[in-house]
């Protein structure tokens, strides 16, 4: 049954590793992360919950706080605010990539494609105009599927000859645009024509994709029920030797970023984030859990082999990669730790989940937004902006660490009778 279960994983999570698609959304998302620290320091600066530190720049500075505030915001808003625009860069480029396509006129093609879609607002004149809501992370969904829908419409042109053909004399620099003109035209048509039906049903692609796709998976990835059993299948696919974590990631962090920006945009809006479930969320509090098996290991050891695992996984661990732990030990088909490494994460899960509900902890407030690899506790209190976030990371791996002790003696005895064995 074991054997079949792994089977059927394997096949599974082999399926999505070499779907292009899943890799081209983790690959776009994971290139939009880091701009989304930048402005987080920027964001920290603008919007410091601290009255005397604003009075106090002020004052160096000789003008108002939302002057420099202002100014400080420039970066914010191009970045975070145009979420929608960066991913649909990163994500056609990604996937013109994989399909050996020509990226530049893809990416172009793409980002043109994406602009006819989305609605348009107007200045107090009257005069077209692009709001920047609608180039944000609320049009993140949007974005990923008019890249794919680009460069597969692309590729479809493109594989039938239907181009220019420029003579082999002339330089592929000089070839490539006018070879790109005929699919790029007829991509972007099939956008327009789209367009069309949207504004004659009333309507716009942005809204309408949030509801036929955001929605259902915002129910998952935002519910705590959700996160329990995305954190438990994520461990699932651990324990037989996958990384569970590339593969649920890849689905689910748009949804997270979503929910991510939207608690950013009540913040800055003098507003309290309603999303306790968010990218933060997950990387920060939910992701807590290999933490306490190296802690475990390292209390109750006795065998050589746990405990160099234990010194080695550590350093690591201070910036949350657990890869030596996880095959160290090791852990995969280690029926002794299954149940501590499937499950912990998800009761981690829950049990920030009730903190933030019962407002123990401020829910993460989207302002500053970290990479995973960020250590514990600092990171805590940067996402929440105070030091109960800390704390209840501090709780989340004593909590990890008391699920992890019994399973983690029981496997260190067997391990140790083995060494004495040999010896």
């Amino acid at each position: 049954m074991i054997e079949k279960l792994q089977m059927r994983l394997g096949k599974f999570a082999s399926a999505m590793s070499a779907n292009i698609y899943v890799n081209a959304i983790k690959e776009a998302m994971l290139a939009y992360v880091p701009f989304t620290f930048i402005a987080s320091i920027f964001l920290i600066l603008a919007c410091f919950p601290s009255e005397g530190f604003n009075k106090f720049v002020s004052s160096v500075l000789h003008t108002d706080a939302a002057v420099w505030q202002g100014k400080l915001l420039y970066v914010y808003f191009a970045s975070i605010a145009i979420g929608g625009l960066l991913v649909v860069i990163t994500m056609s480029y990604s996937i013109s990539e994989k399909m050996k396509l020509n990226q530049i006129q893809v990416v172009i093609t793409a980002l043109v494609s994406f602009l006819v879609l989305v609605p348009l607002g107007a200045t107090k004149e009257g005069a077209p105009a692009l709001a920047l809501s609608a180039i944000s992370a609320q049009s993140m969904f949007c974005a990923i599927l008019v890249a794919i829908f680009t460069a597969v419409i692309y590729r479809f042109i493109d594989s039938k000859g239907i181009k220019i053909k420029m003579p082999a004399s002339v330089p592929p620099a000089v070839s490539a645009p006018f070879e790109a003109l005929i699919p790029s035209f007829l991509v972007i048509c099939v956008f327009w024509v789209l367009r069309m039906g949207f504004d004659a049903f009333k309507t716009d692609a942005v809204g309408l994709i949030n509801k036929v796709l955001g929605m259902p998976l915002t129910l998952v990835g935002g519910s705590v029920i959700g996160i329990m059993f995305i954190m438990a299948f994520q461990q699932l696919l651990w324990f037989f030797g996958l990384h569970g974590s590339s593969i649920v990631t890849g689905v689910m962090l748009p949804v997270w970023q979503v929910l991510e920006d939207k608690n950013k945009a009540a913040s800055m809006a003098g507003l309290m984030p309603e999303h306790i479930i968010s990218n933060s969320f997950y990387s920060h509090f939910a992701s807590i859990g290999i933490q306490g098996a190296v802690i475990a290991a390292i209390i109750v050891a006795r065998s050589k082999q746990y405990r160099e695992v234990a010194k080695i996984s550590t350093a690591p661990l201070i910036f949350n990669v657990g890869e030596p732990a996880l095959f160290g030990f090791p852990m995969m088909l280690n029926f002794t730790l299954a149940i501590p490494l499937i499950f912990t994460s998800s009761i981690v899960a829950l049990v920030s989940y009730i903190a933030f509900a019962l407002k123990l902890v401020p829910i993460a407030t989207g302002l500053v937004q970290l990479p995973w690899t960020t250590p514990i506790v600092l990171s805590g209190f940067l996402v929440t902006g105070s030091w109960k976030g800390a704390a209840l990371q501090i709780v989340c791996i004593v909590i990890s660490t008391l699920i992890w002790m019994p399973f983690m003696k029981k496997a260190d005895r067997r391990t140790l009778a083995i060494e004495n064995g040999q010896e």
